[in-house]
């Protein structure tokens, strides 16, 4: 049974950009002559189509053995952490921009980050790295790893 369940989606802007640019290329490549001008239209814009169903939402789970991260209908890329190897937690505000160059799977002097939109999360040490959890709720994330034993940093 999971103590927390959470999926950050993009913003809707972000949302409606994407499929915005998705349906006009579909629309172009399909109106294009036939041909290789078509597919030079067609294949770009499905691997963005791909990539955007792949990699949204991000799914943060906490049960009573991990914390667990996924992207994407697929559950994948993933990340566990065993509770008992996170090192400490607590809610952060960050700059995505500033301090990882943007929202998604980053890297940066804080750590490792995975978000999806918002500028909050949950940050906590496994091994020797640290990571943030981006997070719209992250008090709660946060109190769910403190019921599964998590030590407050």
């Amino acid at each position: 049974m999971h103590l927390h369940v959470e999926r950050q989606h993009l913003a809707s802007w972000v949302h409606f950009v994407l499929w915005f640019c998705v349906v006009t290329g579909v629309t172009a490549g399909v109106a294009a002559p036939a041909g290789a001008e078509r597919w030079t239209i067609l294949i770009p814009v499905s691997l963005v189509a791909l990539i955007y169903v792949l990699l949204t939402p991000l799914t943060v789970r906490v049960n009573s053995e991990c914390l667990e991260a996924t992207f994407g209908l697929l559950g994948w890329p993933r990340w566990r952490f065993p509770v008992g190897e996170i090192i400490g937690a607590r809610v952060i505000e960050f700059s995505p921009l500033r301090d990882f160059g943007g929202w998604g799977i980053k890297s940066g002097p804080l750590g490792m980050c995975l978000n999806q939109r918002g500028s909050r999360g949950v940050i906590f040490a496994h091994g020797d790295r640290s990571y943030v959890i981006g997070s719209d709720d992250p008090e709660a994330l946060l109190q769910a790893l403190h019921t599964v034993g998590v030590a407050r940093d």
